[in-house]
């Protein structure tokens, strides 16, 4: 969840993370995507480290919470 009083610093952060490791990591998430989705008890493993993605490229700024504190206007419409 993105937080709406991050700033501007959190932008800063955020292109630097990604010169510097983010589009490492978010490639590394892809390619272990792949690999887990050639078998089918790999696919739930896969689709959840492409949800990954977004998190990794863009750290900064971003609130992490469980899911039950959401609202239902707030979660996903489907849940793998």
């Amino acid at each position: 969840m993105q937080q709406p009083d991050a700033g501007a610093g959190s932008v800063v952060l955020n292109i630097l993370w990604i010169v510097l490791a983010g589009w490492w990591l978010a490639l590394e998430h892809v390619i272990t995507a792949v690999a887990q989705a050639i078998t089918i008890i790999g696919i739930p493993l896969a689709i959840a480290n492409l949800k990954m993605i977004p998190i990794s490229l863009f750290p900064y700024g971003k609130q992490i919470v469980p899911t039950d504190s959401l609202s239902a206007a707030q979660r996903p419409l489907h849940s793998f």
